[in-house]
């Protein structure tokens, strides 16, 4: 049925989906932190700023609620949402940072503390959207009380009188120890180590549903960030579930405002879900520009870019009047050189696999309890036929046709057991290219000439 229009105009008419082709989302970021009172323990989805704050950052009275001191997830959602992330779940987990409770809270967002329902990093994964997992909160802070000394004053000439610059302890007003306050990391760098490696061997035992964007601890020199990367995957042998980032960013979140440091995991994650939306999983979030960052904490030259990358640490670069770039794709997996055989040691390869595998498990649950005949084989065959064809248009597998490219196989029912039905399905994933190189010159020796008639 044609439309009729009154205006003159440009008018735009989308074809419909293909039907058993829901929309299967890739992009969503789960957090896990301190967000104050409000729904707390509760894992709840925001789509942009306006909403985060509506959620966490005002009372039902419309009262403002401050940030909890030393918390990092507020950074990390506001980098997110600046760099083009469009949803995030939150999983709320304490009302406020407190030093004396620092193992309680540690364990409350890995999700092994005392309590008996899911909390945590579990109550986070059982949010069926979430396919990217950060934990900002291992980078929280605390505030304490220092005594600070003066340094010594020159020598006073002696006095025969009252000395009314001494207290009672004969100690000069000026060289008294003054209480100042100092901002240090909540957690030990071995506290953090430990909770990485926790979350990549937890997200292990479900392969290719999540993968944890992860940053090592702040200052660290490429040395000191490349023996960490190779610590934390030591006992694993490598590890697809995760991607590290390297280094710390210097970030200002409107003109004026003060410079602080932050990890890149909130940035990373905002590119990560606006490359999914623009372009589709199996698209490299490399060589993008970092939005609000204004520079990095730890200068990275050619040397530490090297270093770093054949660790199989992701840099960012600060390149000259072009901004700050993600300058790697490699996921926790990179081992070596050799690691480039296998498409899962990429970010694009292991992300179009996950999307992969989400896809599968949603257009076959329709299919669950249909009549267990050759016509139900057909119709598998034919929607995971048609989908992975599409995938291959986008360019996100290799070959030069689709037989090259993926395989999908069902049983028959004779050869199947009772009740069951199987499908196997084979895909050569597409890797990045990481290095270009162009080859210029001109061919000497040619000697070219022309008469006039």
């Amino acid at each position: 049925m044609s439309q009729s229009y009154s205006i003159p105009g440009v008018y735009r008419r989308p074809k419909p989906r293909a039907e058993g082709f829901p929309r299967i989302r890739t992009d969503v970021v789960g957090m896990v932190g301190a967000a104050g009172p409000q729904h707390l323990h509760q894992a709840v989805a925001v789509d942009d700023w306006k909403g985060y704050v509506a959620a966490f950052r005002e009372a039902e009275d419309g009262a403002p609620i401050p940030t909890p001191a030393g918390s990092a997830l507020d950074g990390a959602v506001r980098d997110f949402f600046a760099n083009g992330g469009r949803r995030v779940v939150i999983v709320n987990v304490a009302r406020r940072i407190d030093a004396a409770e620092r193992q309680r809270f540690l364990n409350d967002m890995m999700g092994i503390g005392e309590r008996a329902e899911p909390h945590g990093l579990e109550q986070l994964l059982r949010h069926h959207e979430v396919s990217l997992v950060t934990l900002p909160d291992l980078d929280a802070s605390e505030t304490v009380e220092e005594d600070r000394y003066e340094p010594d004053l020159p020598p006073r000439p002696a006095c025969f009188g009252p000395c009314t610059g001494l207290d009672r302890g004969g100690l000069p007003a000026a060289q008294r120890a003054k209480a100042s306050e100092v901002v240090r990391r909540l957690f030990s760098d071995d506290d953090v180590f430990w909770a990485q490696q926790y979350l990549l061997e937890r997200l292990e035992r479900t392969r290719w549903k999540w993968l944890a964007l992860l940053a090592p601890p702040p200052g660290l020199t490429a040395e000191q960030a490349v023996d960490w990367r190779q610590r934390l995957t030591a006992r694993m042998g490598g590890s697809d579930q995760g991607a590290l980032y390297w280094p710390w960013l210097l970030v200002q979140d409107s003109p004026g405002a003060p410079v602080e440091a932050r990890s890149p995991v909130g940035a990373v994650a905002g590119v990560f879900g606006a490359t999914d939306i623009a372009e589709g999983p199996h698209v490299a979030p490399a060589n993008k520009v970092l939005v609000g960052v204004v520079g990095l904490q730890t200068p990275v030259g050619d040397r530490e870019n090297r270093l770093a990358y054949d660790a199989g640490l992701n840099v960012l670069r600060a390149r000259a009047g072009r901004g700050i770039h993600i300058w790697g794709a490699r996921t926790l997996l990179w081992l070596s050189e050799l690691s480039a055989a296998d498409p899962l040691a990429f970010v694009p390869g292991r992300r179009c696999l996950s999307a992969l595998a989400r896809t599968s498990e949603v257009v076959g649950q329709p299919l669950v309890f249909e009549p267990n005949t050759p016509i139900l084989r057909i119709r598998l065959h034919q929607i995971m036929t048609g989908y992975l064809l599409s995938v291959y248009e986008t360019g996100a597998l290799k070959g030069t046709a689709p037989e090259q490219a993926f395989f999908v196989q069902v049983e028959t029912v004779e050869d199947s057991l009772e009740g069951f039905l199987e499908c196997t399905i084979g895909v050569a994933l597409a890797a990045p290219a990481e290095f270009i190189e162009f080859r210029i010159g001109r061919e000497g020796g040619v000697i070219e000439t022309a008469e006039a008639a």
